[in-house]
């Protein structure tokens, strides 16, 4: 199976991560939806779409999902990491070189970042100026002395746009990450 629009595979993206890639977890529907700008009505027949695909389950009638063993498998083929122990994303240090760990840990968030660029509720200026936060960091990554500050203030930049469009949660992991 595959996803028929970007807003199903952040909505899953987003379930995983919520639910640290358990199945036993349950979230709201809305609250995952709300996390990757979607309105009620849009969350709601997202969470349909996936539940029909067997990657979602219903675990109440007022709106709680959980991710299925298949959904933790099409999750993590679509990038998800960590989950079940793979704990938080490391901080930023305060060395002038990203670290390797750090490294990979900045990758991975501007990989979820730019997942859910395309579900935002934003003016065209602000989902620009993401974008070219978001291109601005990898572009710099490419170095192998990528400069820790730059990344810092990028993601900071990218926190402050990302809690305004919405996206409090991925806003909120940026925050704890350039603690």
């Amino acid at each position: 199976m595959t996803f028929e629009n970007e807003t199903q595979k952040a909505f899953l993206l987003e379930l995983y991560r919520s639910a640290d890639g358990a199945a036993g977890v349950q979230r709201s529907m809305h609250a995952v939806g709300a996390a990757i700008g979607l309105d009620k009505e849009h969350a709601g027949k997202t969470a349909e779409d996936l539940i029909g695909k067997g990657w979602v389950e219903i675990k109440t009638l007022s709106g709680g999902i959980g991710l299925t063993a298949e959904g933790i498998e099409t999750a993590q083929q679509e990038g998800a990491g960590g989950g079940s122990g793979g704990g938080p994303l490391p901080k930023l240090g305060k060395g002038p070189l990203l670290a390797e760990p750090e490294r990979a840990a900045v990758e991975k968030m501007l990989s979820e970042i730019r997942q859910s660029i395309p579900a935002l509720k934003a003016e065209y200026a602000q989902l620009e100026e993401m974008v070219l936060d978001l291109k601005t960091a990898e572009v710099h990554l490419l170095s192998p002395r990528a400069k820790t500050a730059v990344i810092r203030e990028v993601l900071r930049g990218l926190q402050a746009a990302l809690a305004k469009a919405g996206a409090k949660d991925t806003a909120d992991r940026i925050g704890r990450m350039i603690a």
